[in-house]
């Protein structure tokens, strides 16, 4: 599992700076990722859109050897699995019908622009780009949307870590850690086998809730009640649940260094990138590509889909009318989190997995508050500091101005577990006052710019990302991806994704692989 936040990442950075998490000596080290097992997969299986992303294809170009399905297909949802999708489909010469809820395209990659007066922008949804997230960085790469390079390592200084009003930083930390590290690199011992599959040990792991492994490893090897605190309000924050909630596996997995290609302080996230002008830019690019190419119908809320196994119908609310069509073919993108709620789902005649998947997986709840300044006053701070802490009050800050023209500063405040199921629009000035008291200085630098999104209560999404629950860390990610209905119903969005889970990434690459299984499925029945 990924950080997704930079403050989040640098905490992974300090834990690791003990080098107590170390493989044990003449014992095998960790194989295969699912992650990298799954990507060998799809390598192998991708012959169907083999090509289909170089800018020499040409929109529509079909390729010789590959039928396209009789009939349009419908994708619900409008978010960058869905764009993307429809435009890979479009590549094949497939008519393509898009239906998005919400007046606009682009989902969870939501950008603000001209945040501030030196016209910066800051994002409402998904923020940064790793290394290792090439399915997004080759579309972007396609579509001529910029990828920028982010200098994180540029800036020296610790985060901060509060608790009861007292701020530590890496230095305490890090000797704090040691003891624990040993217990979880010994735990970490033994969770995947040599085909990158989860062993026994890990599905047992999975059973186990975070609080419970924290709280007993702490006390087991004597490290500090403070430290445990702080891993506890980490995780909250970064996963949006509460650690009671939360898989130890996906704790013990995530800081677990794979050791094959030598220690990767980072483990697969670095956050090196973003792209450029902000994340709405691709989704951007995608829907302007496929305009006059492809129905894009905004402002069509599913409310309804139902199937008499040779058409899938989906009815849509939009205005005060209600429209219903059916279709030979569909992919679903929506997060489960919504789909559960759709009428007539618990009727599709969907295999056992995919029905707990869609009404069990987890899903994180967070919210954003944006705060812009007129300086980026923490450069100035002693100890030095980056932008980045941690509350008890389960938050955690970073810079979001990085990287951007102009002398203003920004922080995003990422605020998540029974804090973002409180949050509302009028309680984000508060995170102001809170976020003064850990930075004095912030009260007398804001410009009065600030901008937040409750994805919690966004009635379009229901929470921020796909978070799995005690005991789904081990599959139900992968269940929630096969297609169903004797392949006629298909499914994408970062929840599906195996790749990058609960990142932009994944909504890329989950879009893809959903227009090849179609694809795959067409050319099989030709």
């Amino acid at each position: 599992m990924n950080a997704r936040t930079p403050v989040f990442r640098q905490l992974v950075h300090a834990m690791r700076s003990t080098g107590e998490i170390q493989p044990s000596e003449g014992k095998a080290v960790r194989g295969w990722s699912r992650r990298e097992f799954a990507k060998s997969l799809t390598l192998a299986g991708a012959g169907v859109l083999s090509g289909c992303a170089g800018l020499g294809g040409g929109a529509g170009a079909g390729r010789p050897g590959v039928k396209a399905p009789k009939g349009a297909v419908a994708i619900v949802g409008g978010g960058v699995a869905g764009l993307t999708a429809a435009w890979r489909l479009h590549q094949r010469g497939v008519e393509v019908h898009l239906y998005e809820a919400t007046a606009r395209m682009g989902g969870r990659m939501w950008t603000k622009k001209n945040f501030n007066e030196d016209g910066m922008f800051c994002e409402l949804g998904g923020e940064l780009v790793d290394t290792g997230h090439k399915a997004l960085i080759h579309l972007a790469k396609e579509l001529g949307v910029g990828i920028q390079h982010l200098k994180t390592g540029a800036e020296a200084g610790s985060d901060y870590y509060v608790l009861n009003g007292r701020i530590r930083t890496d230095a305490d930390l890090i000797p704090a850690f040691a003891p624990l590290a040993k217990r979880i690199a010994a735990d970490a011992e033994g969770l995947y086998d040599k085909k990158g599959e989860f062993t026994a040990k890990a599905r047992a792991l999975d059973q186990v809730p975070l609080d419970r492994y924290l709280n007993e490893a702490g006390w087991a090897t004597g490290t500090e009640p403070w430290l445990i605190k702080i891993l506890d309000i980490a995780y909250v924050t970064e996963y949006g649940l509460d650690t009671r909630l939360q898989s130890a596996l996906n704790f013990v997995d995530f800081i677990s260094p794979d050791t094959s290609e030598g220690l990767k302080l980072y483990g697969d996230s670095d956050e090196a990138w973003r792209v450029q002008g902000g994340s709405g830019a691709l989704p951007d690019a995608l829907a302007k590509r496929l305009e006059g190419h492809a129905a894009l119908h905004a402002g069509h809320r599913l409310n309804r889909i139902e199937d008499d196994g040779r058409e899938i119908t989906l009815s849509f609310d939009h205005g005060r009318e209600t429209k219903r069509v059916s279709y030979g073919r569909v992919i679903l993108t929506l997060p489960f989190s919504v789909l559960r709620h759709i009428s007539g789902v618990d009727r599709l005649a969907l295999s056992a997995p995919k029905r707990k998947a869609i009404q069990e997986l987890g899903f994180g709840e967070n919210a954003k508050v944006m705060l812009s300044f007129r300086e980026k006053f923490w450069h100035k701070l002693t100890p030095a500091n980056q932008g980045g802490a941690f509350s008890d009050g389960l938050w955690q800050t970073w810079n979001a101005s990085a990287g951007q023209r102009g002398s203003s500063g920004i922080l995003t405040c990422y605020i998540g577990g029974a804090a973002a199921r409180k949050f509302s629009s009028g309680s984000a000035p508060g995170y102001l006052k809170q976020i003064s008291e850990v930075f004095p200085e912030a009260r007398t630098a804001y410009d009065g710019h600030m901008a937040s999104m409750d994805w919690t209560h966004f009635t379009f999404a229901k929470g921020s990302f796909s978070a799995p629950l005690v005991g789904q860390y081990c599959g139900m990610i992968g269940d929630g991806a096969t297609p169903e209905l004797g392949g006629r119903l298909h499914f994408a969005g970062e929840h599906t994704s195996e790749e990058s889970p609960g990142f932009m990434d994944g909504g890329v690459d989950s879009g893809e692989r959903a227009a090849r299984e179609l694809l795959a499925v067409a050319e099989a029945a030709a």
